[in-house]
């Protein structure tokens, strides 16, 4: 049973991530901005390593507003269908599955938004806020503890969720 909620709550997270950037790619149209969906390469802050992520690139620079909203528009469209779905999906590893998501998602809509304003009003560079361990790392922690919960929920209930 859990390691179905991992492996659903996995292959969502790769969707939504995909999703997550082609909305910022859309609102940053809707902004009045052009821009495309790049595969870049992402230094790891702890070690020498880089690993590949796809991004939404503007093809020139946003104003700040323009960019906070891209920043945070991106991630919470993203969730949208996500959190629609919780409104009729009933089978409990889908559930859980789906809430893990639409919660990642509302993390990179606060982490991708405080660490522009971080930067360009308070003039402090966070950097381990745009760190690949911790943009993955966090959402994992995320699905983990969902697992984790679906797991001592049904053994509180004295039963196994339901194949």
């Amino acid at each position: 049973m859990s390691i179905r909620v991992l492996i659903l709550s996995i292959l969502i997270f790769a969707g939504a991530f995909g999703t997550h950037e082609v909305m910022h790619l859309l609102t940053i149209y809707a902004v009045g901005g052009s821009g495309s969906i790049i595969v870049r390469p992402w230094q790891l802050g702890l070690v020498n390593f880089s690993i590949y992520s796809l991004h939404a690139q503007p093809a020139q620079p946003l104003d700040l507003t323009r960019q906070a909203i891209v920043n945070f528009g991106g991630p919470v469209l993203a969730a949208v269908p996500l959190a629609a779905l919780l409104l009729y999906v009933r089978e409990p590893v889908a559930l859980a599955a789906l809430i893990a998501n639409v919660v990642i998602l509302a993390f990179y809509a606060v982490v991708e938004t405080a660490d522009l304003l971080l930067e360009q009003v308070q003039h402090v560079d966070v950097t381990w806020l745009t760190w690949p361990e911790f943009n993955y790392g966090v959402p994992a922690l995320v699905i983990l503890i969902t697992v984790l919960t679906v797991r001592l929920l049904s053994a509180i209930r004295g039963r196994r969720i339901p194949e």
